[in-house]
């Protein structure tokens, strides 16, 4: 048989040709997952599975290789953590909103709804704890400002356990200092 020739199917359908099975052995055996083949091939997930027990694909049969990088190199998050260089407590909830969003439109997209609604569901978490991290941050400054609008005699009245401490601490400042 030619290399562009399909190898017909059991219920006699047309299958994809054995060059396109050889690129699927080949990414199947180099660690890519077995919905992923299929999906990058345009071949069934369970055709993959049967052919792949059929010929004896196992990957415990193959040389180690190091761990890649399972992501598209144009994913968001990729590019993120580019920009970021690897330092994931400089990358904030937003962030990560907007990636998981992208995530759950490109699966929208390939008809994949099981995990677009997992993209969806970490999408609403991260724009939760955004918000929550923005709640703070207000609270926070609203704090700071009321602190700083306080009047001397407000000021004075700082605890006197606070003030002896304070001046045992840091014997150079004075009230008007601090």
């Amino acid at each position: 048989m030619q290399d562009d020739q399909a190898t017909p199917s059991p219920r006699g359908m047309p299958g994809a040709p054995d060059d396109v099975w050889a690129a699927v052995r080949a990414d199947y055996l180099a660690g890519l997952s077995a919905t992923a083949c299929a999906r990058k091939h345009g071949v069934g997930a369970s055709t993959l599975h049967a052919r792949a027990a059929a010929e004896g694909w196992r990957r415990a049969d193959q040389p180690w290789a190091p761990p890649r990088n399972r992501l598209d190199p144009d994913d968001e998050g990729v590019a993120l953590e580019d920009q970021h260089q690897g330092d994931l407590d400089r990358i904030g909830p937003g962030d990560l909103a907007w990636v998981a969003e992208r995530r759950m439109m490109r699966a929208v997209l390939r008809g994949d709804a099981t995990e677009a609604l997992r993209w969806a569901r970490v999408h609403r978490i991260m724009d939760e704890r955004h918000a929550e991290l923005d709640r703070w941050i207000e609270q926070d400054d609203r704090l700071a400002a009321e602190r700083d609008a306080r009047s001397p005699e407000q000021a004075e009245a700082v605890p006197r356990e606070f003030r002896e401490y304070r001046e045992r601490v840091f014997p150079d400042s004075s009230p008007d200092e601090a």
